[in-house]
């Protein structure tokens, strides 16, 4: 919920508004914090069906919106409800049948209206940080999120200092899950006869980036080499955004299907 329709509320709805302490992130390409919090009914109907739900409203001070409120996902989930943007239409199921809510013109125009193009400069103390936990592996840092106080940060910091050991700075660190804990299974169906794939060559990069892991996980005995298997699938790289290319190796693979798993 907009200021501007805030201020329209009653005196003792407004008096309902309590505070909030999160930050929203996004609103204008910054981080913005709610006035308050408010909780209202709201009915949606389509004049022959309707449906009412409880619904919390965020109070944001943003001035000049197009908008007086926006219904998030938590509360279209309230409703149930199944926007279709295409069509202009919200479907929301109800006690006698569903009610197909349409959008109206002033809607249509309030979307189609461009807002002024500002340029923007991000606030420094709105950047995310990286740190580095670990001064022998400096490539490996830590993001913090820019929403948290300096004192916040500093105990975080602390904290994690505090439990370095706990992190996994290698591949010998990673003992893995210890099997009475979890492990996975492959239920493969023994109707079903294996499929011969082509091989799958990689690219310069991925082929030197799977070299180099296998090779560390050989050495901290996580996999093994072995010979004239039945079962052998194509390796798959996944790209990570900080971590180039990695494997997901943390939960044991149970016994009897290890064999499946060659490639």
């Amino acid at each position: 919920m907009y200021r501007q329709c805030f201020d329209l509320l009653e005196d003792k709805d407004r008096q309902q508004l309590t505070p909030v302490n999160a930050p929203i992130a996004g609103f204008n390409q910054s981080i913005e914090y709610p006035l308050g919090q408010l909780t209202f009914q709201v009915e949606l109907s389509d004049g022959v069906h309707s449906r009412t739900e409880d619904v919390d409203f965020l109070v944001m001070e943003t001035p000049h919106s197009h908008y007086d409120i926006i219904l998030g996902r938590k509360a279209i989930g309230y409703f149930i409800a199944n926007p279709s943007i295409a069509h202009g239409i919200l479907g929301v199921p109800t006690p006698t049948g569903i009610a197909m809510i349409y959008a109206n013109k002033e809607c249509n125009m309030a979307e189609r209206k461009k807002l002024p193009q500002k340029i923007l400069k991000t606030n420094k103390s709105q950047e995310v940080k990286k740190w580095v936990l670990n001064k022998e592996f400096p490539e490996q840092s830590i993001t913090i999120g820019p929403t948290i106080s300096e004192e916040a940060r500093a105990a975080l910091k602390r904290l994690l200092i505090k439990s370095i050991d706990v992190f996994a700075w290698t591949p010998a660190d990673m003992t893995g899950v210890p099997r009475n804990k979890a492990e996975h299974e492959l239920k493969v169906n023994s109707a079903f006869v294996p499929v011969v794939q082509k091989r799958r060559r990689m690219g310069p990069d991925q082929a030197k980036a799977c070299d180099e892991q296998v090779q560390q996980l050989v050495d901290a005995g996580i996999i093994r080499e072995i010979q004239y298997q039945t079962w052998v699938a194509n390796p798959v790289m996944v790209p990570k955004a900080n971590d180039a290319y990695k494997w997901y190796h943390q939960i044991h693979m149970a016994v009897k299907d290890q064999d499946k798993t060659a490639f």
